[in-house]
């Protein structure tokens, strides 16, 4: 699960500053993986390489929209409204929404940084050095991912 603090505009123009929360489990993960053509690190090794701008985008905002869900105490957090609606849709017409979008899009680092920490502690090893070699792949600075550690020889 990640945590991402955005100050945003609404649509009156009032500042607001709030926590919001991510998180895709392994079964959630799963699914998404046998979705994309060759599985999650390739397509994101494939979209990195060609430098492809909108696949990006697009499976940055699958990710959001996936992943968003409201925190309630230590224990729940709930991806879906009293009647079965995904609040990740809902969340992706917000201003924090977009102010997400364009914060990760300013630097290649931030989307694999948020990508990875979305995923369950169980994951995050190796989607860590996926993600650093399709970086280095594609000439990115790897070095900056927040909690970046280089991977050791098992």
């Amino acid at each position: 699960m990640i945590r991402k603090t955005l100050t945003y505009q609404d649509y009156e123009g009032k500042e607001h500053t709030k926590d919001f929360y991510f998180s895709l489990n392994q079964t959630e993960f799963a699914l998404m993986n046998n979705k994309m053509p060759g599985g999650f690190e390739s397509y994101l090794k494939r979209v990195q390489e060609d430098h492809n701008e909108e696949k990006l985008l697009e499976m940055l905002v699958w990710f959001i929209e996936e992943g968003y869900g409201i925190r309630m105490g230590d224990d729940d957090f709930i991806k879906e409204d009293e009647v079965g609606r995904k609040l990740g849709k809902r969340f992706r017409c917000t201003e924090a929404c977009d102010k997400l979008i364009t914060e990760l899009l300013e630097k290649e680092n931030n989307i694999g940084a948020f990508l990875i920490g979305m995923l369950p502690e169980s994951l995050k090893p190796q989607a860590q050095k996926n993600v650093e070699e399709a970086m280095k792949k594609a000439s990115l600075n790897v070095t900056a991912l927040p909690g970046y550690q280089p991977p050791t020889e098992a």
